[in-house]
């Protein structure tokens, strides 16, 4: 069933347009989506979820009609800025509760909880309490619960909140092999990650949904230098910063003076230095000032 195609569609509250007309299709591959606060992403997100039925217009999976068949929202996985998890439940308990909502069977229920717990790093969280884990924790816990089924459309809001930088970067690659084959639709606030993930790049803004192509390298890469580092920091909401770092600067000299700034530096590593590099600038540049133009 993989596929979503979008067919007019108009949503809101109380009969109150939010977003649309919209008229896209995804195929497979991972859609990254960009707006501001209040753009309407969240409202997007619902709609093909199959939780918000839209005002106007459809929503297609592999052709059948999601408000139409109820059983078509089997095939949509959602993970929400707010981990779709009980508190007062164990981990191992919410699992127990999803893998049953879907219909698995116990064998299959205690095979898909145990593989799930180990590909997040959970399995020591499992009979803890989920009120008792950090922001983190619950969010590896939330995506361990996205895994125990296959479904063929995921929809991922802000996936990588509060995420340490070895699960954020575990968290990546799984996005990356999922769009191989599956329809993945992620909600991000960072530019610079939208390009490092999206095939394509969706522009939400004043209720209408915008295609990006997004750059693809048309020279081979030159030598990296250990002098460029992407700097993953809390300032500005938790944006990716880049900085490039002079042969006679060390990194460590670099991030003290960040931090004597008081920004947090929450994650660095060396990356390659491509031909394309200034044209990439220069299209995170231009989204962002797309972004911030007035509607």
């Amino acid at each position: 069933m993989t596929g979503v195609r979008i067919e007019g569609v108009v949503a809101g509250y109380r009969g109150r347009p939010v977003i649309g007309p919209i008229d896209t299709e995804l195929a497979a591959g991972v859609h990254v989506l960009l707006g501001r606060n209040g753009a309407g992403k969240t409202t997007l997100m619902r709609v093909l979820a199959g939780i918000l039925p839209p005002l106007a217009g459809r929503v297609l999976l592999g052709g059948t009609d999601l408000a139409a068949h109820r059983e078509a929202k089997r095939a949509v996985g959602v993970l929400t800025h707010r981990a779709a998890l009980s508190p007062q439940l164990s981990v191992r308990d919410n699992l127990e509760f999803w893998a049953r909502v879907q219909g698995l069977d116990r064998e299959r229920r205690t095979a898909r909880i145990r593989d799930a717990a180990g590909r997040f790093d959970i399995e020591g969280l499992l009979d803890r309490r989920t009120a008792r884990l950090s922001r983190g924790q619950r969010q590896r816990a939330d995506l361990a619960r996205l895994t125990l089924t296959d479904p063929d459309v995921l929809l991922l809001d802000e996936p990588m909140t509060g995420l340490d930088p070895v699960s954020a970067e575990h968290t990546r690659a799984l996005i990356r092999s999922w769009g191989a084959h599956k329809t993945v639709l992620y909600s991000t606030h960072s530019v610079p990650e939208a390009m490092t993930l999206a095939s394509q790049l969706l522009i939400l803004k004043g209720g209408a949904l915008t295609g990006l192509p997004v750059p693809v390298a048309q020279a081979p890469e030159r030598a990296a230098s250990p002098s460029a580092y992407d700097l993953r920091t809390s300032c500005g909401g938790g944006v990716w910063e880049r900085a490039e770092l002079g042969q006679d600067t060390t990194i460590g000299a670099h991030i003290a003076g960040l931090v004597a700034k008081g920004v947090e530096v929450t994650d660095v590593r060396p990356v390659a230095v491509t031909a394309t590099g200034a044209t990439r600038a220069v299209t995170e540049t231009a989204i962002h000032q797309l972004l911030d133009e007035s509607s």
